[in-house]
């Protein structure tokens, strides 16, 4: 708008001025003698192209330069010249007109803006007609998919079940991750184990990361209120006077717990708002029991002896199902072998170097170490074998990441 202000201004005085410059020069006498007048014709297109206030200063600057151009002709007869009806009617006709034509180019142009503003009310009502009519198909969606569910719920957990190896920690998990992300049809769940220090650790996702893969679990107001009374949501947030980072706090926190001991979390990271509700609360505690169930299982069934690592011939068990769930799911891992020199070596330490959710092997025959770094790019390869190297009685033979 401030473009065609200006515009309009330095039009009106470049040609007004171009034409007093052709008056001049030609000695036209301020074109008192010219018909049709081209002051007049000019403050008319101005008042059809901007309205009466530009066609009343296109008429003040053309009348001013009509009469100092016949100033310039007659000099001292000046007065008598210009109290003539020839010369006074131009102006008189150059202001009545330019007022007349521009009062109902005005009044057009208001029409054309009240409907502009019209239309574009109508469009933020569309808008939100659109937006709550796609809420109201969510909901819909939702609650159809949880019919459906709730129709197949048994034989769905049933067909699971049935090819889940409770022995697999790993494939229990992967399993899970598809289970809950069917029956919540969210955009993107995880499942996080809880170290004994209170930290948070991604096991599995599928869609979109929100969350960081490790995090102390008092960083998460939501995640904290679910380890309390076994549920939360994000509209807690509203509620609590604590402050809060955003980047670390769910939509959605359910406990995955046994008795009063907490395994771990379901996590919904991003989810229509409509979906955040009791119902699905609800289905996710159904299968946060569920999952603890076949965690403890798991555990009962791969007891290690106390030792502090993992027997070499559940390896590539674990190892394929490690790959399974990159594979689905795009999440890394890294693998470490070394050679041990000696028997002089503390398994305990080589442990603390390593997170709750990775995997320390021995191959007593070769006399050889295998880690399984799960969910861990090159950055957290390269924090453990730093540590590693700090053994004089472990030779790393090999060191990689396979990620996408």
């Amino acid at each position: 708008m401030k473009n065609i202000k200006l515009y309009g201004f330095l039009e009106i005085f470049i040609i007004n001025f171009t034409l007093f410059l052709l008056d001049i020069t030609l000695k036209y006498f301020g074109y008192v003698f010219v018909e049709p007048n081209p002051y007049f014709i000019f403050t008319l297109f101005v008042a059809v192209r901007y309205g009466i206030n530009y066609s009343l200063i296109s008429g003040a600057i053309s009348t001013f330069l009509m009469f100092f151009s016949v100033y310039l002709n007659v000099n001292k007869d000046f007065f008598n010249v210009i109290i003539n009806w020839d010369v006074l009617k131009i102006p008189l006709f150059i202001f009545s007109f330019g007022l007349i034509i521009g009062f109902f180019r005005d009044m057009y142009k208001q029409q054309i803006d009240l409907k502009d503003e019209q239309i574009e009310l109508l469009k933020e009502k569309i808008k939100s007609l659109e937006e709550d009519i796609r809420k109201y198909q969510n909901v819909t969606d939702d609650l159809e998919h949880k019919l459906v569910l709730e129709k197949q719920g048994v034989s769905l957990l049933v067909d699971r079940l049935k090819d889940i190896e409770y022995d697999n920690e790993e494939d229990i998990f992967n399993e899970a991750i598809d289970l809950v992300s069917d029956f919540i049809n969210a955009k993107s769940v995880s499942i996080y184990t809880l170290s004994k220090n209170n930290f948070l650790r991604l096991k599995v996702r599928k869609g979109p990361q929100f969350l960081p893969n490790s995090f102390p679990l008092e960083k998460s107001v939501v995640i904290s209120l679910a380890r309390e009374i076994g549920s939360a949501n994000a509209n807690v947030l509203y509620l609590t006077e604590a402050d809060y980072d955003f980047e670390f706090e769910p939509a959605m926190a359910v406990a995955i717990k046994y008795r009063e001991k907490i395994l771990g979390f379901i996590l919904v990271e991003i989810i229509d708002p409509e979906k955040i509700n009791k119902n699905t609360e609800i289905y996710l505690k159904i299968l946060a029991d569920w999952l603890s169930t076949l965690l403890l299982s798991s555990s009962e069934l791969n007891e290690k002896s106390n030792l502090p690592y993992w027997s070499i011939e559940n390896y590539n068990t674990i190892l394929e199902k490690i790959e399974e769930r990159r594979v689905r799911f795009n999440i890394p891992y890294s693998i470490i072998i070394a050679k041990v020199k000696n028997e002089n070596i503390s398994y305990e330490k080589l442990r603390s170097y390593i997170r709750d959710t990775d995997y320390l092997f021995y191959d007593e025959k070769n006399k050889e170490i295998r880690i399984i770094l799960a969910s861990s790019a090159q950055d957290g390869l390269n924090r453990v074998l730093e540590n590693m190297k700090k053994h004089e009685n472990i030779k790393i033979l090999e060191a990689y990441t396979k990620s996408e």
